[in-house]
């Protein structure tokens, strides 16, 4: 995850800073459940629970599970969607 999926007034491409080239969370699939780390955002909200996901905490993604990634302007809110193969 990339600060250009947290905030939409970021952008991919030329004119995108170092900071904004560091990943600040992670997807890994864990002990059968996926979930979602979090590296480096300081405002990052499970909004279904409205708890705040620390640096260094995982959350459980889960079908229809809200994540605030940003309280920031222009931060994004994810509905996740597990799709089955």
């Amino acid at each position: 995850l990339y600060m250009w999926h947290v905030n939409r007034f970021v952008n991919a491409n030329e004119k995108t800073t170092p900071d904004q080239k560091i990943t600040v969370g992670d997807f890994h699939f864990h002990n059968g459940k996926w979930i979602l780390i979090n590296r480096k955002l300081t405002s990052m909200y499970d909004k279904d629970i409205d708890k705040k996901i620390e640096i260094g905490e995982a959350v459980e993604l889960t079908e229809g599970k809200k994540i605030l990634l940003s309280k920031e302007d222009g931060g994004r809110l994810i509905i996740v969607q597990l799709v089955k193969s």
